[in-house]
């Protein structure tokens, strides 16, 4: 090895050692978003059930947007930030939406996540006879 070459691997290594370690604090980012959507998803989907076998009428807010809260912070309490739920009826359906900012590793790196879920109204219907017990909802 020439005598001016010498240390010449340390300082690369001491040049790339911030880049790699960013590049791997990037993933783990994009990591922890990615699983921060799935967990909003599934307390969506969880606060949507709740509200679509709710019946007819007031009431069914809170009890979709207290079952999706606290999915969310069964599941992964410190993953989502500023969490808010909100729920709403268009027609015959209902949905319930999950929104945050998921857990930050980078500090500049800031992503918020938001998932909806929706589907009909369950409805009763008999078998035999007549009526339905969706007075005023779902035909």
């Amino acid at each position: 090895m020439p005598r001016g070459d010498r240390g010449a691997s340390s300082l690369e290594w001491a040049l790339l050692t911030p880049i790699l370690i960013l590049v791997m604090l990037v993933v783990v980012q994009f990591a922890m978003v990615y699983h921060a959507r799935h967990v909003a998803l599934a307390a969506a989907q969880s606060g949507a059930r709740v509200a679509r076998t709710q019946p007819v009428g007031g009431g069914w807010e809170r009890a979709a947007q207290e079952k999706a809260a606290g999915d969310v912070q069964k599941i992964g309490r410190d993953l989502i930030s500023g969490l808010r739920v909100e729920t709403g009826e268009v027609g015959d359906q209902r949905w319930v939406e999950v929104s945050g900012e998921a857990v930050r590793v980078v500090p500049f790196m800031t992503f918020r996540v938001r998932q909806r879920s929706q589907g009909p109204i369950e409805c009763f219907r008999p078998d035999v006879g007549e009526g339905i017990a969706c007075e005023g909802g779902a035909p």
